[in-house]
């Protein structure tokens, strides 16, 4: 009796090892027969990581001061008027002409009625082109300008000139070997910068300069070109002898018979800190 058990159990397990040995030839045989699948499928599926967008901080420009002077420039008014005497400027066919010697390289004219040391934030705009028959030129605004007791002064210039370039320039006196002359040295605070926003075919070029305390920036024909904190910005209006006055000015390029024209010249300014 116990052996016909054994017996029995003995088949049985047979029967189980042969089912489980041909289960498993046959998934190995599927396993040879079917292509293998694509890696993105073995791949795990991974939850999506959000991140926020990132966050641009906005530049906030000093906004633009009251409108305290504008000048179309058509009569003699607020500028010095070369009548009787020859200078380097005045007023001539509804406009304010600055006509550059060789030497110095360059002529300069200041309102007039604008002298106010309070003034902290001052925006200037002129419209200004060569003449027609210039040969090339360099023609700007003229700011932040000083002068010490012995005369001598001392501005900031923003320019374009007829090669495309902008730059911003520093103006500063140097000691004379001939008394009562007034020699500068010219340094570049902005180097001369190519802008397609400048006008080279006689068209009439927008500028615009921003001079805030501790920034400055400057516009050719309402697109920005100069943003900038440099030391010399605050430096510059913090000196003793700044006195607020603003003018037009114009540069030789090594040419003779270089002339600019000036058609507007608008000031706004105010006398509270930022």
């Amino acid at each position: 009796m116990q052996n016909a058990l054994d017996s029995r159990a003995a088949r049985w397990l047979g029967i189980v090892a042969v089912g489980f040995l041909a289960a498993c030839l046959a998934t190995l045989a599927l396993n040879l027969y079917t292509p293998p699948r694509d890696l993105a499928q073995l791949l795990p599926t991974r939850t999506p990581t959000r991140r926020p967008p990132p966050t641009i901080t906005p530049v906030a420009y000093p906004p633009t001061p009251a409108l305290v002077l504008s000048d179309t420039l058509r009569v003699a008014k607020n500028f010095p008027e070369a009548r009787g005497v020859k200078l380097p400027y005045g007023y001539q066919d509804n406009a304010y002409l600055v006509t550059p010697p060789l030497d110095p390289g360059f002529a300069r004219a200041l309102n007039q009625t604008f002298v106010e040391r309070d003034y902290l934030n001052l925006s200037v705009n002129a419209r200004a082109a060569p003449t027609p028959a210039s040969a090339n030129i360099e023609y700007g605004i003229l700011f932040w300008h000083g002068e010490d007791e012995q005369g001598r002064e001392r501005f900031l210039a923003f320019t374009v000139n007829t090669q495309s370039e902008f730059r911003l320039l520093a103006f500063e006196p140097v000691t004379a070997t001939v008394d009562g002359a007034n020699v500068y040295q010219v340094a570049e605070v902005i180097s001369a910068t190519v802008s397609s926003a400048i006008a080279i075919d006689g068209t009439t070029n927008l500028l615009r300069v921003d001079a805030h305390p501790r920034r400055l920036l400057a516009y050719v024909n309402d697109e920005l070109v100069i943003d900038t904190d440099a030391k010399i910005i605050n430096e510059w209006r913090l000196r003793r002898d700044w006195d607020g006055r603003v003018g037009v000015i114009a540069l030789t390029m090594d040419e003779p018979g270089a002339a600019a024209r000036f058609t507007q010249f608008d000031i706004y300014a105010d006398n509270q800190e930022p």
